[in-house]
């Protein structure tokens, strides 16, 4: 009986020890910052040399090294901007499908995200242009939490009421009817 005493205390000292352990390997919260501040450096420096587009692969390895952060520690206040940046990033390789996932992940994730109300006229806006078939129920969605930000300026507030008046129209007739409405 004592043996199987002695023999259990050393095994929950031993997963205790375990458990406790700061993380020294390559998924540590740092070694990940470091790797994705290293690939942003990176694809600075290749468009500070040139005006061409960084090439897709570099993005998706950006957004590799984004998406292991917020997989790795996904309550973490920088998995918020690692998701934020996945958002953007997708919407620049025309990825909207994929862009509004990460950015639903991030609304819901981080309902206080700081740069929130750039996230909901993104995702407003992706259904409205981008899309096919418009879905405009995404877009009342997406408009109308926008309108309860706080600090939304009054032009843009106005703005965004007048184009749900006139929701049942794609952006490019809306476009065309406001510029009819300004010349006159």
């Amino acid at each position: 009986m004592r043996k199987i005493t002695i023999v259990l205390s050393c095994i929950c000292l031993l997963l205790n020890s375990c458990g406790n352990k700061p993380k020294v390997d390559g998924n540590s919260r740092e070694a990940l910052k470091n790797k994705i501040t290293e690939m942003e450096d990176s694809i600075s420096a290749l468009q500070k040399q040139s005006s061409e587009p960084i090439p897709n692969l570099t993005s998706i390895e950006l957004i590799n090294r984004l998406t292991a952060y917020y997989t790795a520690f996904p309550k973490d206040n920088y998995s918020a901007d690692c998701l934020f940046k996945i958002h953007m990033k997708f919407s620049e390789l025309n990825a909207e499908e994929k862009a509004l996932a990460y950015g639903d992940t991030l609304l819901l994730s981080f309902p206080n995200y700081k740069n929130r109300d750039f996230i909901l006229e993104s995702m407003a806006s992706t259904y409205d242009v981008l899309i096919e078939p418009r879905d405009t129920s995404k877009i009342r969605y997406y408009y109308s939490l926008l309108l309860k930000e706080k600090n939304l300026p009054k032009e843009k507030r106005d703005g965004i009421v007048n184009r749900l008046k006139y929701i049942d129209l794609d952006f490019f007739s809306y476009t065309e009817l406001n510029q009819k409405q300004v010349s006159r």
